[in-house]
């Protein structure tokens, strides 16, 4: 069997280096229209299925060692078209603009998304760096090794992990919101509030009050003008939106008005042959239950070693996602996942949300420290749709078995009430998860 994988992106790798594991007779070659193979510093934690006992972590996305596993990567092949009739692919080279036929068996679409710009006056400028994901950020801060002044614009956990991977670097910082409290859409008031007061103890300037208007290029840096000032920086860093990069498929498979491919379950598109991963599709929101766009690389992985499973027969299903994120702010660990308050309201639930606040661990232990805690249900059915959680105690893996409950559509009595590990002498008959879940059973028993 032919696998042709178009995009030699973290998805694409990892899809090839998941078939080749599994079925190394299977022929699969990569093209990608660019030069050189990306630099990708994410890891896959790959299970090594051929050792059960002595399951190993292994990191393969280099083109060196998917070629010693048996995958042709094309390098500066632009793909032309695509016929679902005939099963081909149209290929040009792009150094000597050759053109070609090539058969498939089955086709996986791992092209990257683009970045959106805002609609900004100077958006372009040299001093003016865009990021939509991981890969730009550090991009960003390669960029900015010289520049003392450093202006982000944007309100997302990627733009404020920017923020404080430049205060970590002695940088001065300036962060723009556009009128929005701090991570608005991730985390309630109160965490948006202790947000703020983190970094202004850390000499991060932070505008939350005023809209940016213009990016002006004064031949040294460049000026952000808002609509109520102006501030001079050596860089600015702009959060961009993602659009899908599939124009050659129109036609050839179901996709939206916006170019963003439409999979089911197993990732096939309506074409059964053709696959669809990564930046190119959706991702199904299980709060919700709707299909979203919001390219993410935990996803992309996800949906790679599916398309790895059921591409030789299988018919593993896509679990969804809970968009969940974590950052830490100057040691203080914020995560989130799942609806807001404002956002559940927003998308038609009669909602409802309890914030408390308690140590992670009993206080006669020798040190303990506080959790922030929100959680966000379903009046109707108690279902679970959200939780945020802050503390100097890395929370962010407590999230993992919250995540859980909303994909397993969990309750808040089942939060309250399911058993944790219980040591005598080090923690207490409940958690503090589990204390989390019964404050939302006691605010919900007495409405």
């Amino acid at each position: 069997m032919r696998v042709i994988i178009i995009g030699c992106t973290f998805a694409g790798m990892t899809a090839a280096s998941q078939i080749l594991r599994s079925h190394p007779e299977t022929e699969v070659t990569i093209y990608d229209r660019n030069a050189v193979v990306p630099s990708i510093t994410y890891d896959i934690n790959d299970y090594d299925d051929q050792d059960a006992e002595q399951p190993r972590l292994r990191t393969e996305l280099s083109s060196d060692q998917l070629s010693i596993k048996g995958a042709d990567i094309k390098m500066g092949s632009f793909v032309m078209g695509v016929d679902p009739v005939k099963k081909t692919i149209k290929v040009m080279g792009m150094l000597d603009d050759t053109t070609s036929e090539e058969h498939y068996d089955k086709l996986i679409v791992a092209t990257d998304s683009r970045s959106e710009a805002p609609a900004l006056k100077g958006i372009d400028s040299s001093n003016v760096t865009l990021i939509k994901d991981q890969q730009d950020a550090k991009t960003a801060l390669l960029l900015s090794v010289i520049d003392q002044q450093i202006a982000v614009i944007g309100n997302d956990p990627l733009s404020l992990g920017l923020v404080d991977a430049y205060r970590q670097k002695g940088k001065k910082v300036t962060l723009f919101t556009n009128g929005e409290p701090i991570l608005h859409h991730n985390f309630e008031e109160e965490y948006s509030k202790r947000a703020l007061e983190i970094l202004t103890t850390a000499n991060i300037k932070v505008v939350t009050d005023e809209h940016v208007t213009e990016l002006d290029d004064n031949g040294i840096g460049i000026t952000v003008a808002t609509d109520g000032g102006s501030y001079s920086v050596s860089r600015a860093i702009v959060a961009a939106g993602q659009k899908p990069d599939t124009s050659i498929f129109e036609g050839v498979v179901e996709m939206d008005e916006n170019g963003v491919i439409a999979v089911n379950e197993f990732i096939q598109t309506s074409d059964p042959d053709i696959y669809a991963i990564g930046g190119s599709t959706t991702i199904h929101y299980n709060p919700t239950g709707k299909d979203i766009y919001k390219p993410q690389p935990t996803e992309a992985v996800r949906q790679a070693v599916i398309v790895a499973q059921n591409i030789n027969g299988g018919q593993v299903k896509d679990s969804g996602t809970q968009l969940s994120m974590s950052l830490n702010l100057d040691g203080t660990y914020m995560a989130s996942l799942g609806l807001t308050y404002e956002r559940a309201k927003t998308a038609g639930f009669d909602a409802d949300i309890v914030t408390i606040e308690d140590n992670y661990r009993p206080e006669f232990m020798p040190t303990t420290t506080p959790v922030l805690m929100t959680l966000i249900w379903d009046k109707d059915t108690q279902r679970i749709l959200g939780a945020q959680m802050m503390s100097k105690h890395d929370i962010s893996e407590t999230l993992s078995l919250i995540s859980l409950c909303i994909q397993n559509q969990n309750t808040i009595e089942f939060l309250g009430m399911y058993d944790t590990m219980f040591q005598p002498n080090f923690d207490r008959p409940f958690n503090y998860v589990n204390i989390l879940g019964q404050a939302a059973m006691a605010k919900a028993g007495t409405e």
